[in-house]
């Protein structure tokens, strides 16, 4: 069971996952031991529908949760469109602008 958490000090990378009704963004610690989950909703077309499950993932369990939602959204045989998970992109690090005009 994933533990309850607040946040992730010093998140290294993250990477995007898509279906077709959500988009899941992933972060991790440098070592890849805590994992966060933000989910955000792409079927709605004037509002930024944005789910933060508020847990902390070890890696096992986050690998665990990708294959059920891999598993839960493919398509039948035989449907057209899209299936299961797709990985969007990855990245590291973020950059932090702090608005103050310096550059």
């Amino acid at each position: 069971m994933p533990q309850s958490a607040a946040t992730i000090s010093g998140i290294q990378k993250m990477v995007l996952y898509e279906t077709r009704a959500r988009y899941f963004l992933v972060g991790t610690n440098q070592a890849q031991t805590k994992h966060r989950v933000l989910k955000i909703d792409r079927t709605e077309p004037k509002d930024l529908v944005i789910i933060d499950d508020k847990h902390v993932y070890s890696q096992q369990e986050v690998r665990e949760l990708l294959g059920r939602l891999d598993l839960g959204n493919r398509t039948k045989i035989g449907q057209k469109g899209s299936s299961g998970l797709s990985r969007a992109v990855s990245t590291f690090g973020i950059v932090v602008s702090a608005g103050d005009g310096k550059t």
